[in-house]
């Protein structure tokens, strides 16, 4: 019988999964020699069985489910499934994320449970944090988020997504907007941004196990100081190639790392400052949050780098082309800027705003003056003042100058309930409560307070009367 702890994931949720200790080392091919690391996708954590079939045969028939996806011969990489999002989502969307349950052959009931990446209805589920939101919003609408739904194809994008589970994009189809006109992938899926076998390897990080080179663009170097890759030659760029021009580390860390010494698994950072990936089996909060330390902006804009302003972009000044050359100049952004400092010089909005304590009209509800997980912002890495543990919101020293704005700052990962994903509804008019009238359709706004202050909280309007919800 085969035993399974966790299935394939989606690998943006970085579960906390315990498994019997062992102080044994077992070696997972050339690159995968390391300990019990105690979470599964690592090293003695894998068991290939759980996502492949060596035979495509079970019990002398072959894979039922290979012929749902037309595939009568198997499935390409051997995995039960015929589509690589479907594999992940077999253990990550609600309803399958149990081992009872899993859409997967020959899975039995050994107890685990997965985070789940997918809900059935869209509802947030107590004790369980989705930090990169919620893929039921896509599917329903494909304005609302990715659509990873085309499993890779030898010759050229499939014509139609190949997923049974998720919906893809009806009018981009797996051409990413905001393209810079070089996308490269044959597929679009959860293995376009994530890997799914090693925490640390030449091509993934400790982030999420998010790829290093996505769209053929080596988008994080290596960084040994926080643990971002294991120090036993993942630095090599021979492994994956060199980081691009302009692109920067994925510093943050959610997963621990390896000693180099001992290739003994330690659950912190490599400065042995705390994880910053919120724990997945806990509601999401201010004391349960992700912390950025950088990269982000550069792993999305390997395939959006159309949208991005900043760091070498045009302005509408002549030449001001590069942060220092607008410094003391009056400059205007064509793009929304990402990856700069909150204190750009000269700049109107920015930190100042970010930490302002605003009152809301109808409450007292202030605006945290420090760090605010529903809009996150880069931290910089030499100061390790905003806490995954401990409250930041109330504390004006964990948003400082020097931290960024980035992609996350307004987007999920994943999806959300509203247009592209953003953490706001960027369609409704402001400030409009539960139960409030809007004035310009007359109708009467329902379904909760209207979050949509989102652009109001670096761009308040205002004054200290500003309508700003917390929510």
């Amino acid at each position: 019988m085969k035993k399974i702890l966790l299935a394939m994931a989606v690998v943006v949720l970085s579960a906390s999964v315990a498994f019997a200790a062992t102080t044994s080392q077992q070696p997972y091919g050339q690159d995968n020699v390391g300990p019990n690391s105690q979470q599964y996708h690592s090293y003695d954590g894998l068991i290939c069985t759980d996502c492949h079939t060596l035979h495509n045969s079970e019990d002398g028939a072959a894979s039922a489910i290979s012929a749902a996806y037309g595939n009568t011969n198997g499935n390409g990489h051997l995995l039960y499934r015929g589509d690589i999002t479907d594999m992940c989502l077999s253990c990550h969307k609600e309803g399958q994320n149990t081992s009872a349950t899993a859409a997967l052959p020959s899975v039995v009931n050994s107890g685990w449970v997965a985070p789940i990446v997918m809900t059935l209805d869209g509802v947030d589920k107590a004790n369980m944090s989705m930090p990169a939101g919620d893929f039921y919003y896509s599917n329903a609408d494909p304005k609302k988020g990715h659509n990873p739904a085309f499993t890779y194809d030898v010759t050229a994008m499939p014509a139609a997504a190949t997923s049974l589970f998720m919906a893809g994009d009806p009018t981009l189809g797996s051409t990413p907007p905001g393209n810079q006109g070089s996308w490269t992938e044959k597929e679009w899926s959860c293995h376009s941004c994530h890997g799914m076998h090693q925490r640390f390897s030449p091509t993934y990080t400790a982030w999420r196990q998010v790829k290093r080179k996505v769209n053929n663009i080596v988008h994080t170097g290596c960084d040994q100081t926080v643990g971002t890759v294991d120090a036993t030659g993942y630095c090599d760029a021979a492994k994956v190639g060199t980081t691009a021009a302009g692109y920067e580390a994925i510093k943050s860390n959610s997963r621990g790392y390896i000693d180099p010494a001992t290739l003994a698994y330690n659950a912190t950072r490599a400065d042995l400052n705390p994880n910053e990936g919120a724990s997945l089996w806990a509601d999401e909060s201010d004391t349960n949050k992700n912390v950025y330390r950088g990269g982000f902006s550069s792993f999305c804009s390997t395939c959006h780098g159309n949208f991005h302003g900043g760091n070498g972009e045009t302005r509408t000044t002549a030449n001001a082309n590069t942060i220092a050359a607008v410094s003391g100049t009056k400059t205007e952004w064509v793009k929304h800027p990402t990856n700069v400092k909150m204190n750009e010089a000269n700049s109107s909005y920015g930190i100042t705003t970010y930490t302002k304590q605003v009152s809301n009209q109808q409450s007292t509800s202030p605006n945290p003056v420090g760090y605010d997980w529903k809009y996150p912002l880069v931290q910089p890495d030499a100061d390790f003042t905003v806490a995954v543990t401990a409250g930041s919101a109330a504390d004006p020293l964990t948003a400082i100058g020097d931290d960024r704005i980035m992609c996350l700052t307004c987007h999920k990962a994943h999806a959300s309930q509203f247009e592209n994903m953003t953490r706001w509804d960027t369609n409704a008019h402001s400030f409009i409560e539960d139960g409030m009238t809007d004035p310009a359709t007359g109708a009467v706004w329902a379904g909760g307070d209207n979050p949509a202050f989102g652009c109001g909280k670096c761009h308040q309007k205002g004054g200290a009367r500003a309508f700003v919800k917390s929510f």
